[in-house]
């Protein structure tokens, strides 16, 4: 079903198959259906395509099955190629195949759109939910943040960021060059907001929310050692990039006080020379790496603790 040229492209990087049908039901579902969804099989292994048509009478969907999977290896250029799938529309948003957004969010959007035209990033509050699409918690934002203190929020532990709940202008997508892209796309979402948004800062739209899921299937819940070991380069290469950002003392501080907390967390799931090795690749001389191993400990201990009781 296609429709006239719109302002939104939903775009949607699609390889597991689990919730994709409650993800596209959700779509399906909206107020106002002006928006087309792209959605990029990245040659997955299971039938995305069948799942995917099933909905061609219900929505604007363009379809494209890659040739080779680049998410396994390259999950931010998986993004960028799904991206480059739309056509001209204003605004993109990056949704994926297993979290869902409530019936309103494109009629909220629209509104806000017209109503905040200077604004190049978009944002809507999350409802974090199980597998079995019950709510655990909710992350709720303020009603306009700046992108230095997204950041900030963020790596204090004072906000939660996702990907699937920012809907942002193309222009300032190509005229920044798109996401940034370290390992495993691990703060690759934040930052971009961030730098999406340094100019406007980023607007709420708090009459309407997403749901992100946390169903022990995605890399926010895999804790194979390998694999928080490259989260943990990825984190601190994140870190400086905020640094670079905003060279202020503010940042740094609070960069190295949410390292040692993650750090400690990821030691307890897996352990503590993965910590050390963290913090030898995040300092630069040997008094910040003495600091940073001293404030590591009781912040160890007291997630040990945790852990066990």
């Amino acid at each position: 079903m296609f429709q006239p040229f719109n302002s939104l492209a939903i775009v949607i990087p699609a390889y597991k198959a689990t919730y994709l049908r409650d993800t596209l039901q959700s779509i399906a579902n909206q107020t106002n259906k002006n928006f087309t969804v792209y959605i990029g099989d990245d040659c997955s292994p299971y039938d995305i395509k069948s799942i995917v048509d099933e909905f061609n009478d219900q929505l604007s969907i363009v379809y494209h099955r890659f040739d080779t999977n680049l998410g396994g290896s390259d999950l931010v250029g998986q993004w960028e190629r799904c991206v480059a799938l739309s056509k001209d529309e204003p605004y993109i948003w990056l949704f994926s195949d297993d979290d869902m957004m409530d019936s309103r969010c494109v009629e909220v959007f629209y509104k806000a759109k017209d109503k905040y035209p200077q604004e190049d990033v978009f944002r809507f509050n999350v409802n974090i939910i199980d597998g079995n699409g019950n709510i655990l918690r909710n992350s709720i934002y303020p009603s306009h943040i700046s992108s230095k203190d997204l950041f900030i929020g963020k790596i204090n532990g004072s906000l939660e960021c996702f990907i699937v709940e920012y809907i942002f202008k193309r222009e300032v997508y190509e005229i920044t060059g798109g996401f940034v892209n370290f390992d495993l796309a691990w703060g690759s979402d934040l930052a971009s907001w961030v730098k999406f948004g340094m100019k406007s800062g980023i607007k709420t739209l708090d009459e309407t929310f997403i749901s992100w899921r946390s169903s022990g299937i995605n890399i926010s819940t895999d804790y194979n050692p390998a694999i928080l070991a490259r989260k943990t380069a990825a984190l601190i290469e994140c870190m400086k990039w905020g640094e670079e950002q905003f060279p202020d003392s503010t940042v740094k501080s609070v960069d190295q006080k949410g390292l040692v907390s993650r750090l400690s967390q990821m030691a307890v799931q897996s352990n503590l020379g993965l910590a050390y090795k963290g913090i030898n690749q995040y300092a630069s001389t040997l008094p910040e790496k003495i600091k940073l191993s001293s404030m590591f400990i009781p912040y160890y201990l007291i997630k040990r603790l945790r852990n066990v009781f």
